[in-house]
């Protein structure tokens, strides 16, 4: 079953969806990136929406931003960054 997550986490969830499209050759952007999502992360669990909050672990673990470097994770994490905000969408009726 799909958890119905509150439309402000929906919002800040679609926030770090475009921070991620404008981190991928963009250090800083990709550990602000990284930084939402963990905090967003812990606010799930606060809210006890763990579901969710495990997708978003998962995004996290795939996801370490390097220095000088291009993410070689990028459209892995883009993909599941698409999906999840796709869901939390629909489970809401938008």
């Amino acid at each position: 079953m799909t958890e119905k997550i509150p439309s402000e986490i929906i919002d800040e969830l679609e926030r770090a969806n475009r921070l991620h499209e404008q981190a991928v050759c963009d250090h800083e952007k990709c550990r602000e990136f990284s930084e939402s999502l963990s905090k967003l992360l812990t606010r799930l669990e606060d809210m006890k929406y763990y579901r969710t909050a495990d997708r978003l672990m998962s995004i996290l673990i795939n996801c370490s931003p390097k220095e000088a470097s291009h993410c070689e994770k990028a459209t892995l994490v883009g993909e599941m960054m698409k999906e999840v905000a796709k869901e939390v969408r629909k489970a809401a009726g938008k």
